[in-house]
């Protein structure tokens, strides 16, 4: 048993549909209907593809911005048309479903009139953290390796390990239901020692700072412990 799918399977109910996230989904979900080569998955009940989805849905957004001001041959320099989403080694990214060659000619206004079927990138993988670090998601950046970042997520209570191809390596749910009264106090301080213990690799730290930052609970803990005590002795 990981304790990754532990937490997952124990995480509390009703997350996902209040958030931020899944209301924003559900208000421009219709886009994504329109350019579905883009979508490399939908599954709502995720959180993190809930994230990924509205990455793309900004990006279409500020896509149909671009096409109005190129059918109305304005200039993309004005900054009261429209403004990049990020910046991206040095180029600023108007639009992710565009590679960074074309984002290039676009900030410079000699693109033209582009269409998503110019480019056939992977967003996530050209672009991988800069995406997750930008206003175009609520990730605030808690950790990071050679290969991944570790962000946390306020409203759904996650930690996202994060790998510099832009997929999720791994996730930490936090605050499992048999907390009777999570604490949501400080939390970027309190999993400060989840995180490094993470890194180090050092499972018994990493499972103690959990229970001792009452991150987890007693019983999901308890679970854990058993279970590899259980595996130890097979």
């Amino acid at each position: 048993m990981k304790i990754y799918d532990l937490l997952l399977n124990n995480r509390r109910p009703h997350l996902i549909a209040p958030s931020r996230e899944y209301l924003y989904f559900q208000e421009h979900e219709s886009l994504l209907a329109t350019m579905p080569e883009t979508i490399p998955f939908i599954d709502p009940k995720d959180g993190f593809s809930m994230i990924c989805m509205n990455i793309i849905i900004d990006s279409i957004l500020n896509y149909q911005k671009l096409v109005e001001i190129w059918d109305n041959g304005g200039d993309i320099r004005d900054s009261s048309l429209i403004q990049p989403l990020f910046v991206y080694n040095e180029v600023p990214i108007y639009c992710p479903l565009f590679s960074v060659s074309n984002n290039y000619l676009i900030s410079n206004n000699m693109s033209g009139k582009l269409t998503i079927n110019h480019d056939a990138i992977d967003l996530f993988e050209t672009y991988h953290y800069a995406l997750f670090e930008s206003d175009l998601t609520s990730l605030v950046l808690v950790g990071e390796d050679t290969h991944t970042r570790a962000y946390y997520h306020y409203d759904f209570h996650t930690i996202y390990i994060i790998n510099d191809q832009g997929r999720l390596d791994k996730r930490i749910c936090l605050f499992d239901k048999h907390i009777k009264q999570p604490d949501y106090r400080n939390i970027l301080e309190r999993i400060t020692p989840v995180i490094d213990a993470y890194y180090a690799n050092d499972r018994s730290a990493f499972m103690n700072a959990l229970l001792y930052e009452k991150l987890i609970s007693q019983k999901i803990y308890n679970m854990y412990m058993n279970d590899l005590r259980r595996r130890k002795r097979g």
